[in-house]
């Protein structure tokens, strides 16, 4: 009974004074940490060590106490939270080594890692065999990780992760913990506890990254070669990734994806594209006009973006409006309805003015009759210098406000018609999203790159002119593979294209600027970044350099170098401004002119062949 109770005793002052170590060595790490947050996850191991350390609250910050969960509820949540997303967090583990490895493994499966977030793994019963090789089986790179191994019952050996010339995280010694039995405990360091991010990735050593692109010039043009191999040609992205190669010592290898398409996460949780690579860590990065959204964000990390855009329309240019009835363009439909009624109407009524004064006044004089009143008037209206003679005041009037009516229609048509026929009269064009709706009852389709963010930024749209636009898409042959395919739907159908503006301009260079119009309101402005996958320490040093290029312009000095690439080469119609210019009048735009005289003479002609019939139908009558 005795020998009972020592070994309980025993036992029991082994786990208070495990407990008090475990205790010690957290409050040597709270100096260390670089944010108030902390997420202490637990097993039954350490169950001695919790009430000490919740009595405690760590460096006066947010402790936060979770017990050991496979699905990682509340790990999950500790780590995703978008409020606090710029706010350094830490994670405690203290768990046996099977639940540290099975965690480690749940965070890999996930993707949780984080540069904001730092592990610190006490394991908490005495393992034998590779530690340290079970725990680098599980790492990945980006994970911040910092491992305590206990030699003995008040030292901890401190391992911190590393990364190796050929990607792969390594566990190295950064020192020793110990709790001495007199004066404080002792955290002994021989390196930083955990690396400086910015001085460890300035030089990679000349590893070798794999890098996501598509072929998309003049952001990132590729070259594929006669052994599959995948090159990159030129480009504003090539420039940049050339630039970081030389700089940060590391040479690249290009991967398309094998949908080729920029990509996102889907509704069904798969993540497709450029994004699902460097989701999946297939790839480390990847840069190819890469849009930021906060979808996106959720399965990788963006960089501050590099270059800012605004989406348009792109449409093929307006073309010259048919002016063969131009002579009918100065007035409208009704306008030449009144003109024709007010020269029928005024003629009898001038008649009508002479018959009534010469009853009424009985003053016998000699009057025009009516079919000499309509056509006098009709003369008026088309002849200056016309003279109505009239020998009765009521007449006189009439002849003077007709003067004055006949004298601004003649000026208007005349002036109108000249300015028709000099200048030429376009199409109307496609220039923002409210043109869309009626283009589509005339025919036109509406399109663009398939999963690209324009398609998600239309698809998912709730309401608004998105959700109306995205109404007029025509299913899948509304979704193009390339941009190419989009440029040539535009010259060959009625289709409008919606792409990004630099990358239309250019495009549009090289196939004829002339051909395309490019819509005058440009919308939804966004950025464009390198989509780091999720915890990537190589990130802030990537900031870093394009802060560096872009204060030194020369974002915008490759931009022009791409431009000027196409600048002369144009093909096919000339640009817009010059299809104005002086014209001569041709056969085209008088057609009206000699389309109403033949009319008049098709008249005639019927008349004729009327009073012919009549006649004939006439004499037989007498006969």
């Amino acid at each position: 009974m005795r020998g009972n109770f020592t070994t309980f005793l025993r036992a029991r002052m082994s786990r208070i004074s495990e407990a008090r170590t475990a205790h010690a060595l957290l409050a040597s790490l709270a100096a260390h940490w670089s944010g108030p947050h902390v997420l202490l996850v637990h097993d039954d191991s350490a169950r001695d060590v919790v009430p000490a350390i919740r009595s405690s609250h760590l460096n006066g910050g947010h402790l936060t106490i979770a017990t050991y969960d496979p699905h990682l509820k509340i790990l999950d949540a500790f780590i995703r939270s978008y409020g606090e997303v710029t706010v350094a967090r830490q994670v405690v583990v203290l768990c046996n080594m099977e639940h540290t490895l099975q965690l480690l493994r749940q965070v890999r499966t996930r993707a949780l890692e984080s540069l904001l977030v730092q592990w610190f793994l006490i394991p908490q019963d005495h393992v034998i065999g590779d530690v340290i090789g079970s725990i680098e089986s599980e790492l990945r790179e980006g994970l911040q990780v910092v491992v305590f191994l206990k030699d003995s019952a008040n030292v901890y050996k401190v391992t911190s992760v590393r990364v190796d010339p050929t990607g792969q995280p390594r566990l190295v010694s950064v020192g020793k913990w110990q709790r001495p039995d007199a004066g404080p405990p002792q955290l002994q360091l021989k390196d930083a506890l955990l690396p400086d991010l910015l001085k460890l990735y300035s030089d990679f050593q000349g590893r070798e990254l794999v890098v996501s692109v598509n072929n998309n010039w003049p952001f990132f043009g590729i070259t594929r070669l006669a052994d599959g191999r995948v090159v990159p040609d030129s480009g504003i992205d090539v420039n940049i990734l050339n630039t970081f190669s030389q700089k940060l010592n590391f040479s690249y290898r290009i991967e398309p994806p094998p949908d080729n398409s920029w990509g996102g996460p889907q509704p069904d949780g798969s993540v497709t594209g450029l994004i699902g690579m460097t989701a999946r860590q297939e790839a480390h990065f990847a840069i190819c006009e890469i849009t930021i959204t906060e979808t996106r964000e959720t399965v990788v990390d963006f960089t501050a973006p590099y270059w800012l855009e605004a989406l348009t329309l792109v449409s093929r240019a307006p073309e010259e409006r048919d002016r063969s009835m131009a002579v009918f363009w100065p007035f409208s439909w009704l306008v030449w309805v009144c003109i024709v009624l007010s020269s029928v109407v005024v003629g009898p009524l001038v008649s009508a003015s002479a018959w009534a004064t010469e009853r009424y006044l009985e003053e016998a004089k000699p009057r025009p009759s009516l079919q000499a009143s309509v056509f006098s008037l009709f003369r008026s209206l088309v002849v200056q210098g016309n003279l109505l003679q009239a020998d009765r005041w009521p007449l006189r009037f009439i002849f003077v406000f007709w003067y004055f009516y006949c004298y601004n229609i003649y000026a208007m048509y005349s002036g109108t018609l000249t300015a028709v026929l000099a200048i030429p009269a376009f199409e109307k064009p496609l220039d923002t999203l409210e043109d869309l709706p009626p283009a589509a009852e005339e025919g036109f389709k509406v399109g663009t790159l398939r999963a690209s963010s324009t398609e998600f930024l239309f698809r998912y749209a709730e309401s608004g002119i998105y959700k109306e636009v995205w109404d007029l898409f025509d299913g899948e042959e509304s979704l193009l593979k390339t941009p190419e395919e989009g440029f040539d739907k535009v010259l060959s159908e009625k289709f409008v294209l919606i792409n990004s503006q630099l990358n239309a301009e250019i495009r549009a260079a090289v196939r004829g600027r002339g051909r395309y119009h490019m819509g005058r309101d440009s919308f939804y402005p966004h950025g464009y970044g390198i989509a780091c996958f999720s915890g990537a320490p190589f990130k802030p040093i990537f900031d870093v350099m394009l802060a560096r290029i872009n204060e030194g312009g020369m974002i915008t000095k490759w931009a022009q170098e791409e431009i000027l690439k196409v600048a002369g080469k144009e093909k096919g119609a000339k640009g817009e401004a010059e299809k104005e210019g002086n014209y001569s009048l041709t056969l085209l735009h008088l057609r009206a002119a000699f389309f109403l005289l033949l009319a008049g003479m098709a008249v005639s002609a019927c008349a004729f062949l009327g009073e012919m019939v009549m006649s004939v139908a006439s004499r037989s009558d007498s006969a």
